[in-house]
């Protein structure tokens, strides 16, 4: 399986080959993403957005899927 290191929130003006999509969260997840954003901005993070958040929490979700498809085949 081929992996690429994907960079989910690359400077302003180069995500012009991003797709856009919607998604409805449960309450209690949104909070959560809600509260990640807001302790970011108070410790002067950078990616502060709560959509920066969700890309991030996509490749790493999409990253360790690889990793478990491949451990087996190396164990």
């Amino acid at each position: 399986m081929e992996q690429f290191s994907v960079n989910p929130n690359p400077p302003h003006g180069e995500k012009s080959d991003f797709r856009r999509l919607t998604v409805t969260l449960p309450p209690s997840v949104y909070e959560r993403l809600v509260r990640e954003s807001a302790r970011r901005k108070i410790a002067n993070l950078p990616n502060q957005l709560l959509s920066a958040i969700l890309r991030e929490a996509a490749v790493d979700y999409l990253e360790r899927l690889d990793r478990q498809a491949i451990a087996p085949a190396n164990g």
